[in-house]
């Protein structure tokens, strides 16, 4: 791929990803690529415009120079000064694919998406094994509000001139879970890792699993994930927030291990405690709670779980106490709500 073949993977994090993340912290709403993962690249010297009668002027026609400028702004995140000069390329060129292409990144990162989907669709239709105009159309489409059947269209059409591209089958498995339609979506994860086996792979496809309610499944890859995963400490919560209500509960104490370690949050204890009380640890869930609240004197979670640990150890009266904290804290959260019909309750058999 030509150097400047930039995806817009080049300059932020693709759509597609983003509502895969997004659908994940939705999915453990108690309390995260185009595929890809390229980093932003160091921002370029601009040579957009090189002066009248240079060597760099005269030697490119006239749609090849157009390109560069417009290319060179794409670089330097001049957005509407880069449409100007790709329009002129495509006046130029009308059938160029690589402008149609670049005036549709352009397009997107100023909120023209009705625009940049034409872009890419000219593009394709210019050239259809363009594979960075398929990704970049199909994000689109699975940005919110997602159009599923028609990113399974491009990516599908995409698929068939490179079949082995990791990126193409992870949004195509990410469309199909979409549509809840688990086979496909595992089909195509599958596949891409088999093509290249990354921890965010795994992680998406661990979480379409979970939405999926195939707890087992998504246990073994969101595991995977996280044995894979750096110290990204927000991905490591959100996996660790999945494993517990799948019930790997030795693997939810893991990975809280390392965000507490990581980041010590008031939530990451009273995650971490929840799952070490399911493994029969229940010193180590009330020293977790009691971490919390050291760290966020006013969480009412962490004061709710403590009340319900001593209500186990039969100590009613520290329960009272701590689920009275919990109440006033809660407000009219759920937990609130809870923490005071507990005290309600309790008190009356206390007296």
């Amino acid at each position: 791929m030509n150097e400047r073949w930039l995806s817009r993977a080049a300059w932020a994090r693709p759509a597609a990803h983003r509502v895969v993340v997004a659908a994940a912290v939705a999915a453990v709403a108690a309390c995260v690529t185009a595929c890809g993962g390229a980093q932003e690249p160091p921002r370029e010297q601009l040579f957009a415009d090189p002066p009248e009668g240079s060597d760099a002027a005269t030697s490119k026609g006239a749609s090849s120079t157009a390109l560069d400028r417009g290319v060179a702004y794409i670089k330097n995140e001049r957005y509407e000064e880069a449409k100007q000069h790709l329009l002129q390329a495509i006046e130029h060129e009308p059938g160029s694919a690589e402008a149609h292409y670049y005036l549709g990144l352009a397009r997107e990162k100023t909120n023209d998406r009705a625009g940049a989907e034409a872009s890419y669709k000219k593009a394709l239709a210019s050239d259809p094994k363009l594979e960075a105009a398929s990704l970049n159309l199909a994000a689109l489409y699975l940005d919110e509000p997602p159009r599923p059947d028609e990113a399974i269209a491009v990516l599908t059409k995409a698929i068939e001139q490179t079949p082995d591209r990791a990126a193409l089958h992870q949004n195509l498995g990410y469309a199909y879970g979409l549509k809840k339609d688990v086979a496909n979506a595992s089909k195509h994860y599958e596949a891409a890792l088999k093509a290249e086996d990354t921890a965010a792979t795994r992680f998406a496809y661990g979480a379409m699993l979970f939405e999926a309610k195939e707890l087992d499944r998504a246990a073994a890859e969101l595991k995977r994930a996280l044995a894979a995963t750096g110290d990204d400490v927000a991905t490591i919560a959100t996996i660790g927030r999945m494993l517990g209500p799948a019930k790997a509960y030795a693997d939810c104490v893991a990975a809280f291990d390392r965000a507490i370690k990581l980041k010590p949050e008031a939530e990451f204890h009273v995650r971490r405690g929840t799952c070490r009380h399911e493994l029969g640890d229940e010193p180590g869930a009330r020293a977790d709670y009691q971490a919390a609240i050291k760290v966020e004197p006013r969480f009412a979670a962490a004061h709710y779980y403590l009340g319900l640990s001593f209500l186990a150890d039969r100590k009613p009266q520290s329960a009272l106490a701590a689920l009275t904290e919990a109440g006033k804290h809660g407000g009219d959260t759920e937990i609130g709500k809870r923490a005071r019909a507990k005290v309600k309750e309790l008190s009356a058999r206390l007296k």
